[in-house]
């Protein structure tokens, strides 16, 4: 049976340079001195794997109302669009509760084709937990992979000095167009109110958290805690995007206004028996 990590693309991927500025002494060189020299990442994605497997167990039997923001990222949403695209063998996959497994191979197969840093893991169990938090959404066999996509592409655009564009997560795992990638990162980010910052308390809780399943046998657990010069440029780098984030939206949200206000004036000087150029 084909597993759910299967339509994962393996390819070689051109990354993109972050919107922040590398020539400032704040933010550069951060991946230079990360505290990773690309430890084996397998058993930091099974724990987050087994993390969101719990709890999304915790909130089995809860449904997702299709008024709301949140069945933006109802992978139902999308078959009731493309209808055609889904046979029952695939809806069935879709739509039953993952193993710990299941999450596994996803996550792992976008760690493959992606490769971003280790401390993703952490930082995009954080961001998943935020929107939760902000807005009482539960963990849902047919939501919890957009969301460990969003969740991942927002972590990578935070943390690493090269990350890929939402085009390239579009084509590694083609379920969603580069469009709806787009709005759900979008709808991510307003969910979360463009809260992307991570403090490095807040950072350690979730890497101790995690670090705790494999208390056994830790030298299977490669991740190391930040040190306090990488925990003080997470804090800085997340700031800065969350800052970048918000005057994006600030300044889209002032061009609809002056659209707006272009229609408005329009309308009137129709109404008046004026020309309109347009």
């Amino acid at each position: 049976m084909e597993n759910k990590g299967s339509a994962l693309k393996k390819v070689k991927i051109q990354y993109t340079d972050p919107i922040i500025d590398h020539k400032s002494s704040t933010t550069s060189s951060i991946m230079a001195s990360s505290t990773i020299t690309k430890p084996d990442v397998k058993s930091m994605v099974h724990a987050v794997a087994t993390i969101l497997q719990s709890q999304m167990l915790e909130s089995s039997g809860e449904k997702l109302e299709e008024q709301k923001d949140l069945y933006y990222f109802s992978e139902e949403k999308y078959i009731r669009e493309k209808p055609e695209a889904f046979d029952e063998e695939r809806l069935a996959l879709l739509r039953e509760t993952p193993t710990i497994d299941n999450i596994n191979e996803f996550i792992q197969a976008l760690y493959d084709c992606a490769q971003f840093s280790p401390e993703c893991c952490v930082i995009c169990l954080i961001y998943i937990n935020r929107i939760i938090a902000f807005t009482g959404m539960h963990l849902h066999p047919s939501n919890w992979r957009p969301l460990v996509l969003c969740a991942l592409l927002v972590g990578q655009k935070v943390w690493d000095d090269r990350y890929l564009s939402n085009a390239d997560f579009a084509f590694i795992y083609p379920f969603f167009t580069t469009e709806e990638i787009n709005r759900l990162e979008q709808k991510f980010l307003e969910l979360i109110q463009y809260n992307v910052t991570v403090k490095a308390s807040l950072y350690a809780k979730y890497y101790y958290e995690l670090r705790t399943l494999y208390k056994d046998n830790e030298k299977e657990f490669p991740l190391t805690p930040l040190n306090n010069t990488d925990a003080g440029r997470l804090e800085i780098r997340s700031h800065k995007y969350q800052e970048a984030f918000t005057d994006v939206t600030k300044e889209k949200e002032k061009m609809s206004s002056t659209i707006g206000s272009v229609q408005t004036i329009s309308k009137e000087k129709r109404s008046t028996g004026y020309a309109v150029i347009n």
